[in-house]
């Protein structure tokens, strides 16, 4: 799950984090981020983006498209080394494209820092062994809350004297929650069949 909020003091932070564990672990060049987060972004905010270089705009390789693309990653590299200031717009085609490149963790804890609860939509495209890696998580997630709110009553009583520990406890029960919907929403979604309703005349 994503590294404690001692390592990351913001949520500008934690994306830039995620950009660099895709990299190390996935091997996604910033180029590639950048161009999946160009065409997102124009999707999900067009006021934001509307002068800024539109990639899918252009029918042909020429040097003007040379030229915008060269603007654009240089934009990005910029927002990723924290260069210049990461706008509050950006974060969620920033989040999108991490995701479409592989990243399936960040998303809860960028919630979180919104005071909001994240979960993991599954996508169409996934194999069924999305399945048993949903099943994996729900594992996972609710064993560690249960080793850590163990701790919490190691002396029998929940009490004021646990408030140090709490707050890890608490994230331990978020990520449980949210694996736990994530598998509800891959049910619902691959398995239960809309009502038909029937229309009087």
């Amino acid at each position: 799950m994503p590294t404690s909020s001692t390592r990351h003091p913001s949520r500008d932070a934690l994306l830039r984090d995620a950009l660099g564990q895709l990299k190390e672990q996935r091997g996604v060049s910033v180029e590639r981020f950048a161009r999946t987060l160009n065409s997102l972004a124009h999707a999900m905010c067009p006021a934001k983006t509307e002068d800024m270089p539109c990639l899918a705009s252009f029918t042909e390789v020429s040097e003007e498209y040379d030229h915008a693309v060269m603007s654009w990653n240089k934009r990005v590299q910029r927002w990723a080394s924290g260069a210049v200031e990461f706008p509050a717009w950006l974060e969620e085609p920033w989040m999108a494209a991490l995701e479409e490149l592989g990243d399936t963790e960040n998303r809860v804890e960028l919630a979180r820092r919104h005071g909001f609860l994240g979960v993991r939509r599954p996508r169409q495209g996934e194999t069924p062994a999305c399945a048993f890696a949903a099943l994996g998580a729900v594992s996972r997630e609710t064993g560690e809350m249960m080793g850590s709110y163990t701790g919490l009553l190691e002396d029998g009583v929940l009490d004021e004297k646990d408030a140090e520990a709490a707050p890890e406890v608490m994230k331990d029960i978020d990520n449980a929650i949210a694996a736990l919907m994530g598998t509800r929403e891959l049910i619902k979604q691959r398995v239960m069949k809309p009502s038909l309703h029937v229309v009087g005349d």
